[in-house]
């Protein structure tokens, strides 16, 4: 059975992509089918990070002009791809019934994945909500800011109060060293758990590294190919281990490859 996995942030500029595209070409490296699926619906900019341009797209489907299936493509590192498209205005406005589809069809697909990876976009949108609330598990991002802080509690508290979502992990990004990264998430997991009964759970962080910024200006992840052994690689595939142990939420709501 697919196991779901939405990636999140309360805000834009966290690094929430990186970590998707990334984590999904670790699973990979663990042998698991992957798919990951651009859901950050206006702003899609996963195939950007992956350096391929996808003949089509979730707006092809949306519009009825291909299957889902016809949709998902393939990259040289195995990992199944379904982009988000550059269709901005009409995405951005899908109605319910609309991402209702999008959740339900891939109960459909021919061959259903290990795992499917949702890059969800930033902040408590409603579509973000939705495809966070049909996940099995969802991971938030955070960077050691105050404004991540904020902006992830907020999310948090938006998905438990209209979702019933209480189970979250927490991927520290930009971080100096895994032990700060542990610290950060300590100071985050005490403030969050003050105010709402959630259950929050460190899945690892990710060092700032030239390695990975330069990986982003030539499209070229840090997780694709054979990668060397490097504190950025052992990272995410540590990050894919942990997934594991994260607990799913039971939202009563649609969910993702539902039987």
């Amino acid at each position: 059975m697919t196991k779901t996995i939405a990636i999140a942030s309360g805000k834009g500029g966290v690094g929430k992509t990186t970590i998707a595209v990334n984590l999904s070409l670790a699973l990979t490296k663990h042998n698991k089918d992957t798919l990951l699926l651009d859901a950050d619906l206006g702003m899609a900019n996963s195939h950007i990070l992956l350096g391929i341009n996808p003949k089509y797209s979730l707006e092809d489907f949306v519009s009825g002009n291909k299957s889902l299936d016809e949709v998902i493509t393939s990259t040289k590192d195995k990992l199944k791809f379904v982009s988000g498209g550059s269709a901005i205005n009409h995405l951005l406005n899908l109605s319910d019934l609309e991402r209702h589809k999008i959740i339900q069809s891939f109960s459909n697909i021919k061959n259903k994945p290990d795992y499917m990876i949702i890059d969800v976009g930033a902040g408590a949108e409603s579509s973000s909500l939705t495809f966070m609330a049909s996940s099995d598990k969802v991971i938030v991002v955070v960077t050691a800011e105050p404004t991540s802080f904020i902006d992830a509690y907020g999310l948090i508290k938006t998905s438990f109060l209209d979702y019933k979502m209480n189970n979250f992990g927490v991927i520290v990004n930009m971080a100096h060293s895994q032990i700060q990264a542990k610290l950060n998430f300590d100071k985050f997991r005490a403030i969050t758990q003050k105010f709402l009964d959630v259950n929050l759970k460190f899945i690892g962080g990710v060092i700032s590294s030239q390695r990975i910024k330069n990986s982003i200006i030539t499209r070229n992840p840090i997780m694709s190919g054979n990668p060397n052994k490097s504190p950025d690689v052992e990272a995410f595939l540590s990050l894919a281990s942990n997934t594991s142990s994260l607990n799913i939420n039971k939202t009563g709501t649609i969910k993702f490859f539902d039987a």
